[in-house]
């Protein structure tokens, strides 16, 4: 139910901010919620991979039905460094969104659906890395 919650709140976020009158430019405080929420995630990210605790890893024996074997449990952990870079990316992004003050409808795009874009492109990327270089690698 969470999830379902929250994959509606972003486009009604968006499309309430788009098409009601609002001064976005002057709510610096709304503008920076999603910069201080990309700002933990990353800091949490960066933590678990120096703590070699990989938050990735975790969610991963979480939710796997099967046991991960050693050799994957050390290609989650390096591939955490690949989300770090994605993670701080979205945290330029919605720094660079912050500061500029002119262009409040963008803010409202990436700040609601736009970086699920950018985190679903990684995620493509990630599955083509482990199915044709990391798998591939494994069976020789």
């Amino acid at each position: 139910m969470r999830l379902i919650l929250s994959l509606l709140y972003a486009p009604i976020i968006f499309f309430s901010l788009r098409y009601v009158d609002t001064p976005l430019d002057e709510m610096i405080i709304l503008k920076a919620f999603p910069l201080a929420l990309s700002s933990t995630i990353t800091l949490m990210m960066i933590l678990s991979y120096i703590q070699k605790k990989s938050i990735i890893l975790y969610f991963a024996k979480k939710f796997s039905k099967q046991e991960i074997i050693k050799e994957e449990q050390e290609y989650i952990h390096k591939s955490t460094l690949f989300w770090i870079g994605v993670s701080f990316i979205n945290l330029m992004i919605h720094f660079n969104i912050l500061l500029s003050t002119q262009n409040s409808t963008f803010w409202a795009f990436y700040s609601s659906i736009g970086w699920y874009v950018l985190f679903g492109l990684a995620g493509v990327l990630q599955y083509l890395h482990r199915k044709f270089i990391f798998l591939k690698n494994m069976e020789n």
